[in-house]
């Protein structure tokens, strides 16, 4: 609490400073325009005097306009010595901004306005994988962790938030309340379930995809609000034991979850009653399964009848001769 008041009192002095700043240059204007136009006579027009003091506080100098009063003269001292100052801290304090954004952006120390995005905790061999499927699919991202190398997501421009994945803060910079969806690839599964506490609490729609190391945590990850748990270890151990016995099916597997070109397989939501003809699949489509209350059927033909909320898993795949197309 101490050091946010200490924050919180930096910036709004901050603010006043630069609210002061622009008073004195907007003062500087008015009254060089005023008294430009006053001493110089008649003919110099309100609106050339401010063409005067602009061109004037800016160093640009046309030469166009010049004082020949004493009082011009006297005015053209005050202008330049308040004016150009003010110009120039200005400038100073702009240089100063930029800068610092484009430090915070290459440390991941700022934050992000994304819309409807994925927030990929840590950086891992697992994540690099992930970033590689939504990519394909043109989908927003970005890296939040607290051991992260800046220089490597930068050089791949991959956008990046520095900080504990565990406090509101870091989240916050993240723009977790706007976020579609979180993935969490940790092999500490305490850490897993505190970072999805964390998000649940900030959004509570944000849908939430975790990796788990051991088995007996997955109902506490569930309880946490994880709605999509990877099994790692049970996974990997099954497709091992199938590829000694089976290693074709496990091939199939494994080009199925890769977007590859030639085969992939993907969803469709069905969004109201109907029968299955009357839902056609796209070019090259064929559908593999229909998922309802939790499970999957195998067994239908065209006039199955699809309730609402039901899916479709489909296989798309490319025919010899166009990929790439």
């Amino acid at each position: 609490m101490l050091i946010w008041l200490i924050n919180k009192i930096r910036t709004l002095k901050l603010h006043a400073n630069r609210l002061r700043i622009e008073f004195i240059l907007l003062c500087v204007i008015i009254f060089g325009s005023i008294a430009f136009s006053y001493f110089e006579g008649e003919d110099m027009g309100i609106w050339d005097a401010l063409y005067w003091v602009i061109v004037t506080i800016t160093t640009v100098g046309y030469g166009d306009f010049y004082p020949e009063t004493a009082g011009g003269r006297i005015t053209f001292v005050l202008v330049a010595l308040g004016g150009i100052g003010t110009i120039a801290y200005i400038f100073e304090q702009f240089v100063s901004f930029s800068m610092k954004s484009e430090f915070k952006k290459l440390f991941g120390s700022g934050e992000v306005k994304m819309k409807g995005h994925t927030i990929i905790v840590g950086w891992n061999a697992k994540t690099e994988e992930a970033i590689k499927e939504i990519k394909i699919a043109n989908g927003e991202f970005l890296v939040v962790g607290s051991e992260l190398n800046p220089a490597e997501l930068e050089a791949q421009g991959i956008i990046h938030i520095s900080g504990d994945s565990t406090k509101s803060d870091t989240l916050n910079r993240c723009n977790i309340k706007e976020a579609k969806m979180m993935m969490i690839p940790q092999e500490n599964d305490s850490e897993t379930i505190m970072i999805a506490l964390a998000a649940r609490k900030l959004n509570p729609d944000i849908k939430i995809v975790a990796t788990c190391e051991t088995r007996e945590h997955v109902e506490l990850m569930r309880e946490a609000g994880i709605d999509h748990i990877i099994s790692y270890a049970e996974i990997s151990g099954r497709l091992l034991a199938h590829a000694i016995t089976e290693p074709v099916a496990v091939n199939f597997i494994m080009d199925a979850i890769t977007s590859v070109v030639g085969f992939n397989l993907k969803q469709m939501r069905v969004d109201e009653n109907t029968k299955l003809s009357d839902i056609p699949p796209g070019e090259n489509e064929r559908v593999i399964a229909v998922y309802r209350d939790d499970g999957f059927i195998f067994d239908f033909t065209p006039d199955s009848v699809l309730a609402e909320g039901d899916y479709l898993v489909l296989a798309s795949f490319e025919r010899p001769g166009h990929a790439g197309r």
